[in-house]
């Protein structure tokens, strides 16, 4: 059954495009990828079907546009948790894993986007491909510097990067559907830490593992 999502006219002149990506969010997140239409969005903002099309050519333009924003959500969120302070890859590890997850799970109708199938034509839409790469270079220059601080087993850094990819995309998706249960925000950033804290240990050459038990603030 399809939810009613009630979406008030109110954006101003100029901000129509805004105002459809809000109302997408909502149509995504009450029914999914597949029943979302131009049409239908339309009718959200009380405007014409033409009106929709003088900014999103189709569904999919739409949905990239969507995804970018996403992206770069994502890459601000990992930037915030990461800080200013100056600290080693390590604690750069945990935190940017840390702002990964918290992104995910407060932003889930974009995060199922961002890594769905409907993206699979990113490469028409630069922006999108743009932003994306940001985002996982961000990760991957940080796996770098582990290697040449000599802190991460020497292995190739597309490797590493998988791996911690791979941990925190999983715990995300997880907690996305329900399967992993945290009463709160704060049990949530906890065991995001944890999580990403004993990757780093993984990762670790042997000795610098003594140090790596240790809670980065």
């Amino acid at each position: 059954m399809t939810t009613e999502v009630l979406i008030k006219p109110n954006y101003h002149h100029g901000s129509l495009r805004e105002a459809l990506i809000s109302a997408a969010i909502l149509r995504l997140q009450a029914d999914g990828v597949a029943k979302l239409s131009l049409r239908g969005l339309a009718a959200d903002v009380g405007v014409s079907p033409t009106a929709v099309y003088r900014h999103f050519e189709d569904k999919l333009a739409l949905l990239a546009a969507i995804a970018c924003d996403g992206f770069s959500g994502l890459t601000r969120n990992m930037q915030k948790y990461l800080g200013t302070e100056p600290t080693d890859a390590m604690t750069a590890l945990q935190r940017i894993g840390m702002g990964y997850i918290d992104y995910a799970i407060h932003h889930p109708a974009h995060y199922r986007l961002m890594f769905g199938q409907r993206m699979v034509e990113r490469q028409r839409f630069p922006d999108l491909c743009q932003t994306s790469v940001t985002s996982f270079f961000m990760l991957r220059n940080n796996m770098q510097r582990g290697l040449d601080e000599k802190l991460f087993k020497p292995l190739p850094v597309e490797l590493l990067t998988t791996t911690a990819w791979s941990l925190v995309h999983g715990l995300s998706m997880l907690s996305i559907d329900g399967l992993v249960m945290y009463p709160s925000d704060e049990n949530l950033d906890l065991l995001a830490q944890t999580v990403t804290r004993l990757l780093a240990d993984g990762l670790l050459l042997p000795e610098h593992q003594h140090s790596s038990m240790s809670t980065s603030s």
